[in-house]
This record gives C-alpha cells, structure tokens and sequence, in this order.
C-alpha cells in the first residue's frame, strides 16, 4: 500500500498537480487580499505584515481546491472554485467603499433587502455594466466547460480522497494552532479589525460557521444561579418584581428616536461648512443628559443598533457580522423593553418609514414584544429624498397618532431612514442651505459629504418640530435620541475629534425636569439606563444591567445570561421561555372595509368605491384573489373599476410596497349587491385585522 502511494506520489503529474494547487491558492490570497484592502499591493504588503495567517488563509484556500482532485476536469473546478473566493472579495471590496464593514456570510442572509435598495447603491449604467459581466461570465464558463484539458491518466480515486482529507485536515490544524498562539480569534470585537488582521478567507468562514451566542468556558445551571443571586441581592426587596413597587414606578410616555446614519459631523477634523447643519441637536446635547453610543458598524446594521437597545444584549457574542433578525429572533422571542414595559401597563409600538419587511421587522417585532408596528406601507403624505428615502418628519403625525391610540402609558420604538446612504457624487441640490467650504479635495466625495449634511439638516429641523409638538403635551415624556451608526462616507477614527468611528451620540430630552448624568455608554446598557431612572426592574438582563456593570464579570456573565436563553437550559426562566410572541397589528390602526358600492358604469367596467378606514397609498383591493388597479382617494375611499361585479364577490384590501411584499389583508368583505349591505369574512391570512381597534380619545389630564 505506502509503496503504490510512493508511485502516484513521485508521478511527473503528481507533482505538477501539488504546484498548481499551491500556486492558485496564493495568487487567489493575495488577490483576496488585495481587493480587502483597497490596494493593488495590498496583498504582497498583507502577506510581509502577517506571513504565518498568510499561510493559515492559503491553507484554507488550498482545502477548498482539493475537491477537483476528484474530477477529470480538474483546470474547470479550480476555474469555479477561484472565481467563487474572488467573487466573493468583489463584493466585499464593493461593500468597503459603501459602508466601511466587510462583507459577511450574514449578508447572504440579507439577500431580499440588499436587492431592495440596489437601485440606490449603483447606477443604471454600473447595473448594465454587471449584468453584461455576468453573461461574458456564463459565455467563459461553457467555453471553459468545452475547451478545458481533462485528465488524460485514470484518477486514483482512494488515493485523491485521502489526500483531500489529509489537506483538510492540516487546514484545520493550522487555524488550530493559530487559535492556540492568539494568531487567530473567533470573538471579533471589531469586524473591520479582525478581517485587517486575520484575512478575508479566515473570517469569511468563520461568519458562515459561527452564528448564535457562543458557549463561555464557565457556562453551567450553578453559573447562572450565581448571576441570579448577586441580582437579587443587589435589588431592595421591594423592586425584585414590578408587582411590588408599582406605586414608586414612573410610568411617562417612552419614545426611542433611532436617526439613520446621524451623526455630528463637526466632529470631523479639518472640515469647514457654511453653517453647522445640526444646531438643534448640538443645543439640547447641552441642555439634557447626553454621551457618546457605542455602536457595532458604520454604514449599515441599523437592525442590530435597534436589537441591542430594544434588548439590552452584546452582539459581540454573536457570531461576526451576525444580524439576530435574521437567524435566532426569526423562530423565538427574548426579553426586551417592550415585554419589561408591558408588564408595567404600557402598550408597545414599533414604527419605521421604511418597508415593513426591511429587516423582517413584519416578524421579528412580534417576537420582541411589540403591539403594532407602522411602517411606510400604512403612512400618507411623505416627501422623498433626491436618492429616494422617505424623509423624516412624516414621523411627527404618526408619532402623535400612536401617542393617542391608548389611554395608558405609550412606549415606541421609531427608526428614522431619511440620513439613509449611498450618497450620490453628482451635486443633488442646486442651492443647497449647506456647503463643503474646505478639509475635502476630491469632488465627488465632496458632493456626497455635501448631500448628507443638508439631510442631516433636515432631519435637525424634523427633532426640532418634534420637541415642539411633544412639549405641547401635558403628559409626561422622555424621547432618547441618537444615531445608529455613521454613515458610509470614508471617516476613520483619525478623521474625529472622538477617535473612533464606532461611536455616535444619544441625548434624553424629556419634560419631567429629569437629571441623569451625561456618561459614555454601550448601546446594550442605554434602555436599562431608562428603566433604572424610573424605577422599572422588571426582566433579568435589565436587572442585570442595573446591578453588575461595575463588577470584573459584567460582560461574560452577560454572555452566560444570554447563551442560557437562545442556546442554553433557560435556567434563567426555571426551565421555561416566559415569552409569548404578541399579535402583532400592521399600523397602528387596522384597515378596514366597511361597504362596497356599484356606482355608474364606464364602458362595460363599473366603477366601485370601496370604503373603509386608514387606507393610504398602498392599498390595493383584490377581488376574489386577483389583484385590481387601485386607485387612492382618501384614508377612507378606494376606487376600482372592475366588469361583471355580482354578489358573493370577496373585496380585501392589502397593503403592499411593490408587487410581492403583502404586510397585511383586511377581512375578506363579501358584496351581496347594490341594495344589501356586505357582510365581513376573517381573512386566514391577516391576524393582525383581528384585533379590536384602539382609537379611543385619551383624556387631557397626565396619566
């Protein structure tokens, strides 16, 4: 046997096979890292600077190639293996100039809202520049496919398979060792640092291997018992339950305002402007508790920004690049201050003038405990940005209304997208109110910076008419606001005064004369810095927060709460998820029909008016399933034409942003004619419709 292996080993083939191997798998290293960094010499510097994870990435690389061994077409499978690794560094090197953080297998997962916002992203003329790169691509490929050298020899089929096994295999050795010698981390804590360090290859499969919260090394049901204990002795008797101390609580309206992508450019060292586009922000910075928000990402990942605020969690323990929308959030819920705030009487809203689906908010809201949730599908009268996004002050009617829905106390969650990028690098304003006068040479990127500090006006003037509104209320209010990240303009730490640009700021406006102390915090700790000021206690992680951030194991028992709830035993819950997904209702009033009424006839088609109530502009009424040009009148009248309407036809009404994203279907109303009224079918498709409403007029008195 060891002297056959000898024989293929010292084949002329052989060998030539081994060279071919190593060879590709370091042009596609330094080809990777080339474009990671931007530099067409990017990976001869990579490969001097970190020799030993050089060799780690092209092991991996090599893993990856050894599979064609198998195969007589051995120069086609490297060719598609190669262009996989490289298409893959593509992207990544288009995401860098986006949005700053590296591409991730989460991003595969984002697949519906990366396409969603691609004709923002690119031009008509790059779209048409892909697409015709992608057929040269398939052309190549058969091309490949027909004209590519087979091996000629009988391939020794056990043989290949060991040495496949044996190539993974010192993959997996190399990155074990890495590990070992700290070369090599799996816990990023920042992702842009850890793909600068470790490689693309490296971290790229890493994403795609670890997701969910890892296990710590001292996880156990005793370890969590611990936790429970050093909470429980850190509370007053009475504040262990919100039961006990309902009476000492302060139950104020709560409003979290996340602003897209804002940030206070002054900040940015050598740029001069016109005039400082966030006056208003930067003058309430100075009158109300205020700090700097420590953040996950800069270009995007508003989703995570909102879960570790919404839930009090560190996405430092989920896998790298990880969105928890997108993987546990999707099947299970988890405490949040929506579920701690409802078991203290408040109802629970969510709000986003955006697609109810971006993100898979549709699902993942019900799983964090919200009530309703209105997004850009169930909004009138909105103005768009030149590149597209709604602006935000439509949020100012819509947060009144959601304010005037109960008569208890309210609690919502907005997300802004106004500051939303790419930000284009032709001039979009012909006058604009603020200028770039110097700190930026070149012109396009001047124009982008140029573009996104005159919607940072705006989006100033939107908090300005929105304190107005909240302070004419006699009801007491805290509104938090703060940036989700920066946007994806180029800055680094050395560009800012703060160092850092996972950093952006929050400022606690409210009319109760509050005082908190302006300090600089994680933004998994702001919501349980809410809580603990109004004597709110409820739910263990927000417990948590407010006894053990200043002991030496703050954040690994963090970890250890928060693997025992998605991966672990729930010993913190006695065995038993607590939390029940909610019913949640698409905006904040259902949609209704309430008649449907034949009016004159046009041609042979009847013209219907269908009434109702909170119809916008994505309304769209099906008729016994087939979808109809709709026609919007008003919040309370649509009108169809439709030929040959008789009785038992089932009119609904769904709210839709293009043509597949239905967020909700109304009952199903049957018509019974011209002179009988209809009657209402519960839709099997809308739980949400079934709700009773809650428009009730709230009394002028403070709750």
């Amino acid at each position: 046997m060891l002297k056959k292996v000898k024989d293929i080993w010292t084949r002329e083939e052989s060998k030539h096979t081994f060279l071919l191997y190593v060879i590709s798998a370091v042009l596609l290293n330094l080809i990777m890292e080339g474009f990671a960094r931007k530099n067409f010499w990017g990976g001869f510097i990579y490969l001097f600077q970190h020799p030993s994870v050089f060799f780690i990435n092209t092991m991996i690389i090599v893993a990856s190639l050894s599979i064609t061994l198998m195969f007589r077409r051995r120069i086609f499978g490297i060719m598609i293996i190669g262009f996989f690794w490289v298409a893959i560094s593509v992207v990544d090197f288009v995401l860098l100039l986006k949005r700053t953080t590296p591409f991730t297998a989460a991003d595969l997962g984002m697949g519906d809202e990366l396409l969603g916002v691609v004709g923002r992203y690119t031009t008509t003329f790059q779209r048409i520049i892909l697409i015709v790169a992608i057929v040269l691509f398939v052309i190549a490929l058969v091309l490949v496919w027909l004209k590519a050298p087979r091996v000629k020899y009988q391939i020794p089929r056990l043989y290949n398979l060991g040495v496949i096994a044996t190539t993974i295999f010192a993959a997996a050795i190399s990155i074990s060792i890495g590990l070992e010698t700290n070369l090599l981390s799996t816990k990023f804590a920042n992702l842009t640092i850890a793909h600068a360090d470790y490689g693309f290859p490296y971290c790229f499969g890493v994403s795609i291997f670890r997701t969910g919260v890892s296990k710590p090394k001292n996880y156990s049901k005793e370890k969590i018992e611990d936790i429970k204990d050093n909470i429980k002795e850190s509370i007053p008797e009475d504040k262990t339950t919100n039961t006990d101390n309902k009476d000492n609580i302060l139950k104020p309206n709560i409003i979290f305002l996340q602003l897209e992508s804002f940030f206070d450019i002054n900040k940015v060292k050598g740029l001069t402007m016109s005039q400082d586009p966030i006056p208003y922000f930067n003058e309430l910075k100075a009158k109300y508790p205020s700090g700097f928000l420590n953040v996950h990402n800069v270009g995007y990942g508003t989703a995570n920004t909102e879960f570790e605020i919404m839930t009090g969690m560190n996405l430092d323990d989920f896998g790298p690049g990880e969105f928890p929308y997108k993987t546990v959030l999707k099947t299970t819920t988890c405490e949040s201050m929506a579920y701690n705030l409802k078991e203290n009487g408040y109802s629970t809203h969510a709000m986003h003038n955006n697609t109810g689906t971006f993100y898979s908010r549709n699902q993942v809201f019900a799983n964090l405990g919200y009530d309703t949730y209105t997004s850009l599908e169930y909004m009138r009268d909105y103005e768009k940005t030149p590149i597209g996004w709604v602006k935000d002050k439509v949020l100012i009617e819509e947060i009144q209304k959601v304010l005037d829905s109960t008569q208890g106390p309210d609690y919502l969650y907005a997300i802004s997208v106004q500051g939303h990028g790419s930000y284009p690098t032709e001039p979009a304003y012909e006058n604009p109110a603020v200028t770039v006068i110097d700190g930026v040479k070149n012109e396009g990127r001047k124009n982008a910076i140029e573009y996104y500090i005159n919607e940072i006006r705006e989006m100033d003037n939107f908090i300005r008419e929105l304190v107005a509104k909240l302070s004419e209320s006699e009801e007491d209010i805290i509104l938090v606001m703060y940036g989700d990240h920066l946007p994806s303009l180029g800055f680094s730490g050395k560009d800012l005064m703060n160092g850092s640009e996972f950093q952006t700021e929050y400022i606690i406006w409210n009319n109760m004369n509050i005082k908190m102390e302006d300090e600089d915090i994680e933004a998994f700790q702001l919501s349980s810095k809410i809580c603990k000021y109004l004597g709110i206690t409820t739910g263990v992680i927000n417990q948590y927060h407010q006894t053990q951030s200043q002991s030496e194991e703050y954040i690994n028992g963090l970890q250890n709460l928060m693997f025992d709830i998605f991966g672990g035993n729930l010993s913190v819950y006695e065995g038993s998820n607590p939390y029940m997904p909610t019913d949640l209702q698409m905006g904040t009033f259902p949609i209704t029909i309430s008649n449907v009424e034949s009016s004159t006839v046009e041609g042979e088609e009847e013209v219907i008016y269908i009434t109702g109530t909170e119809f916008t502009p994505c309304s769209h009424v099906f008729v016994n399933g087939e979808k109809m040009n709709t026609e919007y009148i008003d919040e309370t009248h649509l009108k169809i034409t439709y030929k040959d309407v008789k009785p038992d036809d089932v009119f609904e009404v769904k709210q839709m942003w293009g043509e597949k994203n239905v967020v909700s279907t109304t009952d199903g109303y049957i018509y019974f004619g011209e002179t009988t009224e209809g009657v209402v079918q519960e839709s099997s498709e809308n739980p949400e419709s079934k709700k009773e409403t809650k428009k009730q007029e709230k009394n002028s008195s403070k709750k």
